[in-house]
């Protein structure tokens, strides 16, 4: 179980998203409060935003966040107005590696998930490719369940909400003749004008998320809230909830 966070809103230093508040997802990395699984995330962190000529960047770690050494410089030198952030505990036999790191960043879109597929090697992987476009696939790197979620979403049609529930759809689908495997399938979807979101979950209770739509002026979307200001609401399971700049 990761622990994930998205801010749109005005342009802000990363440190004031990503390590200033008091329940900050720097610290959701040692002190998580509603992790259904494993009790430290531990495992890389990331962290993606839009450059000036709109497209997606990401800067992503395999050490935990409070190890590395560019966090405190990163934090108080770039300032945007969209942020997406990853402290990660990996699912078993999915090797803590650069390219298995979120956020995941293509075709104009940056991507987080929060959970896993029960059997997505052996079960759900081939179904999943059927529904990958070829291009798309290509550019898979790692092997995380995550990832091949980022590129069945990359294939769907339409806005990026709409890929969002399209992919929600679909693993809901695949999993539903196998009604003893899990999946947790918290997502997140942006290209740095709208944030999409979705709390779900199949044959288990859907992870925490939660949706403070006047953050400091902006909308943030987490796993767990950033702090205790009044406004933080958690997320309708199976709802999706889009914002926009």
């Amino acid at each position: 179980m990761c622990r994930i966070a998205a801010y749109l809103g005005p342009p802000r230093r990363l440190a004031d998203f990503l390590t200033a508040p008091a329940h900050s997802l720097a610290r959701q990395s040692w002190d998580a409060r509603e992790m259904a699984s494993a009790t430290v995330n531990a495992d890389g962190w990331g962290v993606g935003w839009f450059d000036d000529d709109g497209c997606p960047a990401v800067y992503r770690h395999t050490l935990p966040i409070w190890a590395d050494g560019n966090v405190d410089a990163l934090g108080r030198s770039l300032t945007r107005g969209l942020w997406m952030g990853n402290v990660r505990s990996a699912t078993a036999g999915l090797g803590t590696d650069h390219v298995n790191t979120q956020p995941f960043a293509g075709d104009g879109l940056l991507f987080l998930h929060n959970g896993y597929i029960e059997g997505f090697a052996h079960l759900v992987r081939a179904r999943m490719r059927d529904a990958i476009a070829p291009a798309v696939e290509e550019s898979i790197n790692g092997n995380t369940d995550s990832e091949y979620l980022f590129a069945v979403l990359r294939s769907q049609p339409g806005t990026p909400a709409e890929k969002l529930e399209a992919t929600r759809d679909l693993v809901h689908d695949w999993l539903g003749e196998t009604p003893e495997r899990k999946a947790l399938l918290n997502m997140m979807v942006t290209d740095g004008r709208r944030l999409s979101a979705v709390r779900s979950a199949v044959n288990a209770p859907a992870p925490s998320l939660y949706v403070n739509r006047d953050w400091n002026g902006a909308c943030v979307i987490a796993s767990e809230a950033l702090d205790d200001t009044p406004g933080w609401r958690a997320s309708e399971t199976e709802r999706s909830v889009t914002v926009s700049i």
